[in-house]
């Protein structure tokens, strides 16, 4: 059997032969359809047909370019297929750098209109975050197909517009959601609610493979996927990005503008323009009759979704929801009588994101004046911020490093200065600040999303909130934080790219010993110099050594005489982070060979897992486990607890909602 790819270029090259020696028209890029054999939602596309039809796209077409930019836990390729113009693609690099001047706040205003006159704007579209909202990735491949072919529908469009679509964010959740489908659903779609094929095993498809919620990770930075994404991010600047979603099958469209609480950081043009877009979306959904709404319970403050962050960037960050869902399958009844299929709901994302380009098309230049214009008013009224390193460096460090990955400019400082500062809440005001200490700016390309990021408070004006409703990261990371309201001056280096961890540096020599700060940054290198063999205590009480207070939980790796350790401290990469002691010795507290300093054993780990466990739950602690301290653990599931024997570990972990019946409580206790 021909696959479809080959199928169709088995076609491309039979006409391409037939032709020769004379003029061949150029061909029509294929139609998903054409493609795979089947029409919009008649059946599910599995996200490998998705990828192969992109890539068929973009060899068959000119104005399309696949563009791989990142690989999801699971091995499947993260990719974008960019859309531009001939005249546009010839000179993209050129049109990127202009682009990239309008997220400047020092770019003039007269330098902004020269560039809205000669430049597209960029579009971005996101489908399928959650892999169980499957009818937005089956859209995407027509969205593509339309620009690539000249629809009547976007016409115009390429010419005011480069497009980006990325028709798979999930690509291991669409993938787990899309095979079990297929594995239940008969000859006929069974449109009864109560039918197997509407009612998804666990843990469902909405998530990762970690089990992550990835569009509450935007500003985050968790996943890998949201990592590769975000480093696009910067490439591109979209002033438009759509993020497609599905919602519960009795719902019908959700398009902005949003619901009230409205973070009060976004500029004023991004509320006027969802607004505009939001008329295109209605003008298009009136004249075929569809029902729709805006607004209601969808709001616009927390700042780790596919609307808000790209707002927080300078972009029309919106969020487009269809009724369906991983519930909905290929058809179902819904509660007024209607069958809502899979051919209607991605048909709607379809002539929604076709509206929102010819919206876009159209008022053009003003979006990219409106754009510039809220990039020059960026940092005019918020305050900088200082972060102070604490005794644990690893802290201030990670935040950095958070920091950078979304794109934020970070200032350091190499000698101690002087500045007139307001401490956060819990700590102390201070005029002096030492060496090492970090200033973020307010006015930077992405100073709304520095500033909603690091604010001690976010303004809530509403009794509702969708979701988190408190962030400050100097409180999450336990760093020290001022505001000043304007840059000190001071011996200021920029701070490059989130470098991860401190390279691997030898351990120091030392006769008697290592000791290690408890913590984040510490935690997987004393994992590894246990499964290396290494002897690790930990003391359970204050202590002074070195000169040094050392708190509870502090890290204790003893030498003897042998220099195994050393080499095992090397090899556990925590040369970085331990400090050397010639004695055992305390000069206020416990000494080291204390009863007080307990042996630390390499612990046997289960977590519970399955139907009845929260999949968020059991998915933080599995990545933390797995990704954060290289900790090897057994999941078991929560229906056999009753059957397995526990006694073998030291550690049970119980996720949220864990479902245990009696005789799984009986084998716990």
């Amino acid at each position: 059997m021909i696959r479809p790819s080959t199928r169709w270029f088995a076609i491309f090259t039979a006409v391409t032969l037939l032709g020769a020696g004379q003029t061949v028209a150029q061909t029509a890029p294929p139609s998903p359809e054409e493609f795979l054999g089947y029409s919009l939602g008649e059946h599910f596309t599995g996200y490998e047909s998705v990828q192969e039809y992109s890539e068929a796209l973009a060899e068959a077409s000119p104005l399309v370019e696949y563009v791989p930019y990142g690989v999801t836990p699971e091995r499947r390729e993260l990719f974008q297929l960019v859309i531009a113009s001939p005249e546009h693609r010839a000179r993209l690099p050129e049109i990127l750098a202009a682009n990239r001047e309008l997220t400047l706040p020092s770019t003039s205003e007269s330098r902004a209109a020269q560039i809205a006159a000669t430049n597209p704007a960029i579009v971005y579209f996101s489908y399928g975050v959650h892999g169980n909202e499957s009818s937005s990735s089956e859209a995407a491949l027509w969205t593509a197909w339309d620009l690539a072919s000249g629809a009547p529908e976007v016409a115009g469009v390429l010419e005011s517009a480069v497009v980006i679509i990325d028709p798979v964010t999930n690509p291991d959740g669409r993938a787990r959601y899309v095979s079990w489908y297929r594995s239940v659903v008969g000859d006929v779609p069974n449109a009864d609610p109560d039918a197997r094929e509407h009612s998804e095993p666990w843990p469902g498809g909405r998530y990762n493979h970690f089990y992550f919620d990835l569009n509450r990770d935007w500003a985050w930075g968790t996943q890998p996927e949201t990592r590769a994404r975000l480093a696009t991010w910067d490439k591109w600047n979209p002033q438009v990005h759509v993020d497609f979603h599905e919602m519960g099958y009795n719902s019908s469209y959700f398009f902005f503008p949003a619901a009230d609480p409205i973070n009060p950081i976004y500029p004023e043009y991004i509320l006027d323009w969802s607004a505009r877009i939001g008329q295109g979306n209605a003008a298009a959904f009136d004249s075929n009759g569809w029902a729709y709404f805006t607004g209601d319970n969808y709001d616009f403050f927390y700042p780790g979704y596919g609307d808000t962050w790209p707002g927080l960037t300078g972009a029309i960050g919106m969020t487009y929801e269809q009724g369906g869902s991983g519930s909905a399958g290929l058809a179902v009844e819904t509660s007024s009588g209607d069958t809502l299929t899979l051919a209607e709901r991605a048909t709607h994302h379809w002539v929604a994101g076709r509206a929102t380009l010819r919206t876009v098309a159209q008022g053009k230049n003003d979006l990219l004046l409106s754009y510039a214009a809220g990039q020059r008013a960026i940092g005019l009224d918020e305050p900088d911020v200082l972060l102070v390193p604490g005794e644990d460096e690893s802290r201030i460090r990670a935040l950095v490093d958070h920091l950078k990955r979304q794109g934020i400019q970070v200032v350091h400082a190499a000698s101690s200065f002087d500045a007139d500062a307001e401490a956060y809440p819990g700590y102390e005001d201070r005029n002096d600040f030492p060496a090492g200490t970090y200033l973020v700016p307010a006015r930077q390309p992405r100073g709304r999303l520095a500033t909603t990021l690091l604010q001690p408070n976010t303004e809530l004006t509403a009794e509702f909130s969708y979701d988190i409703s408190a962030w400050s990261l100097p409180y999450a990371y336990g760093v020290e934080a001022h505001q000043v309201e304007s840059s000190p001056d001071g011996d200021w280096t920029e701070v490059p790219a989130a470098s991860g961890e401190p390279a691997d540096v030898s351990a120091p020599v030392t006769a008697y010993g290592y000791l290690v700060l408890p913590g984040y940054a510490t935690a997987e290198g004393i994992v590894d110099y246990l499964e290396l063999g290494g002897d690790v205590r930990v003391i359970t009480d204050e202590t002074t050594i070195a000169g040094r207070e050392w708190p509870y939980g502090t890290w204790f790796l003893p030498t003897g005489s042998s220099a195994t350790a050393r080499q095992r401290v090397t090899a556990a990469g925590l040369g970085a982070h331990v400090t050397p002691v010639a004695s055992g010795l305390s000069t206020d507290g416990v000494d080291l060979g204390s009863s007080a300093v307990e042996v630390v054993d390499l612990p046997n780990v289960a977590v519970l897992t399955g139907e009845g466990v929260s999949p968020l739950s059991f998915g933080a602690h599995r990545f933390f486990l797995e990704r954060r301290l290289g900790l090897p653990f057994d999941a078991i599931l929560v229906a056999d607890v009753g059957r397995t024997d526990l006694h073998e570990y030291d550690v049970i972990v119980i996720p949220e909602a864990s479902g245990l019946d009696d005789s799984g409580q009986e084998a716990l206790a």
